[in-house]
């Protein structure tokens, strides 16, 4: 068992790596209120980590170059039954619903979160840790717990420099749709060039690859965890100055039945979008 699989388990810390299922969430605050909700939101997490240590870990990241006032919750977990213990909060723990229905804005006509958020912007997708590359260490994983191995194993960037979505100091969320007669394809070159990107830019950037599930089919993520925001330039240098890198992208892909192609030919055209996120902090607004 590696040293960072070691530290995870002993502090319960859940993450983008070591998780088994995500739930992604989110919300479009008000303007007026952006501030107010986004301590609520803070407080919000806080309490959920401190009272589901071990079993669900949630963490708040703020869009930038994006929509204003956007927020996105990742919420790690093993496997989707501990949602359970979510919905347990929500109806019976006193200590949450006072957070939650606590006056948060006494000076701008009363009211808590739902006056906060915009009025149906709450979203979810279930991001899937992409099965089929890279396996644990028998024993490592106990498969009766986790609902698919996690993501750390996708690539052979260490665990110990991998960055999470705890530890990141932004994340590049990128959204792709795979061409159903391709979506192998598709799938195989969203791991290799994650994997190549993460030895490349080692303890700056890593990537790892989500199949959206419950939800479109043949949908993929990746959440591309940078050192820092500028690190992004890194980032795009390898598409100019690794020869590598634009091997791997110009590879044939496409079967030459199917027309044949590089990357490119494996998603729908217009599908890939990136979203820019950076961990929520109070005093932001």
């Amino acid at each position: 068992m590696t040293a960072a699989v070691e530290a995870d388990r002993a502090t319960g810390e859940l993450h983008s790596a070591n998780c088994g299922f995500t739930v992604h969430r989110t919300g479009q605050l008000e303007y007026a209120f952006a501030e107010e909700g986004g301590q609520f939101s803070v407080d919000l997490v806080r309490y959920l980590n401190n009272s589901q240590s071990g079993v669900i870990s949630t963490y708040l990241y703020r869009e930038v170059f994006g929509v204003r006032d956007r927020l996105h919750w990742f919420v790690h977990m093993k496997s989707p039954h501990n949602y359970q213990r979510l919905l347990q909060l929500v109806d019976h723990d006193r200590d949450y619903q006072d957070i939650s229905t606590l006056d948060r804005l006494p000076g701008k006509g009363g009211g808590n979160w739902e006056r906060m958020f915009t009025p149906g912007s709450f979203q979810e997708n279930i991001l899937c840790p992409q099965h089929g590359f890279g396996h644990p260490p028998e024993g490592e994983i106990d498969p009766a717990e986790v609902f698919a191995d996690p993501a750390q194993y996708q690539t052979a960037q260490p665990a110990e420099i991998q960055l999470t979505t705890a530890t990141a100091g932004a994340v590049l969320l990128r959204t792709g749709k795979a061409r159903y007669e391709l979506r192998e394809q598709c799938r195989y070159f969203g791991v290799q060039w994650a994997d190549y990107v993460n030895q490349a830019l080692p303890g700056v950037v890593t990537a790892f690859l989500y199949e959206e599930i419950f939800g479109r089919q043949d949908t993929l993520h990746w959440l591309i965890h940078l050192r820092s925001l500028e690190d992004y330039a890194q980032l795009e240098e390898l598409g100019r100055s690794d020869a590598g890198y634009r091997e791997l992208l110009d590879a044939t892909r496409v079967p030459a039945a199917l027309g044949g192609g590089n990357w490119g030919g494996l998603f729908v055209p217009g599908t890939l979008q990136d979203t820019l996120l950076v961990p929520y902090s109070t005093g932001t607004h």
